[in-house]
């Protein structure tokens, strides 16, 4: 078990300290499994903070944050891939999940108010560095793939909202 964590704090220091060794190093296939394990013990962490923090009241988040996290990452990187190919991505899925599960390490601070917003922009840049270096583009590309790929999110969660607004009738204010 101490190995094991050990395995996973190196691995977390490395993405956050040197994310362009990282990802230049980072093997592009061997499977899902040691990304989505690493990506679900960020998870953990911080649904455990999250319990801390709200004394208790976020204990869900320590069960329902892994499996939000794995079916999220698969998603992302899908959407990811599409923007890279877009953009003249050589990359492939597996490769972009591993981005897209190690660039999720920001998560560990995801409980703390006001801090889990400065870690969300350093994902966005893990995510940038990992799109780079697994679809060889240029750093402007990988920004353009990353940026294709928020708007696109934010699109669809401003459809299901008027969509929602229509079904309900209810409009806030």
């Amino acid at each position: 078990m101490a190995g094991f964590l050990r395995n996973y704090y190196e691995t977390g220091k490395k993405v956050i300290l040197k994310p362009g060794d990282f990802f230049k190093e980072m093997p592009t296939t061997g499977g899902y499994k040691d990304p989505l394990i690493f990506a679900i013990i960020t998870a953990v962490i911080m649904g455990v903070g999250l319990t801390v923090i709200t004394l208790g009241v976020g204990f869900l988040a320590i069960i329902f944050a892994p499996i939000a996290v794995v079916i999220s990452i698969f998603l992302a990187a899908f959407l990811l891939l599409i923007c890279a190919k877009i953009v003249g991505g050589t990359g492939t899925y597996e490769a972009t999940l591993r981005v897209a599960a190690y660039s999720n390490v920001v998560n560990i601070i995801g409980w703390i108010p006001i801090v889990s917003v400065l870690g969300s922009i350093y994902g966005l840049i893990l995510t940038v560095l990992g799109m780079k270096e697994v679809h060889s583009l240029t750093t402007a590309k990988a920004i353009i793939a990353v940026a294709i790929a928020i708007a696109i999110v934010f699109i669809v969660v401003v459809l299901l909202a008027i969509i929602g607004i229509g079904i309900t009738g209810y409009v806030p204010g």
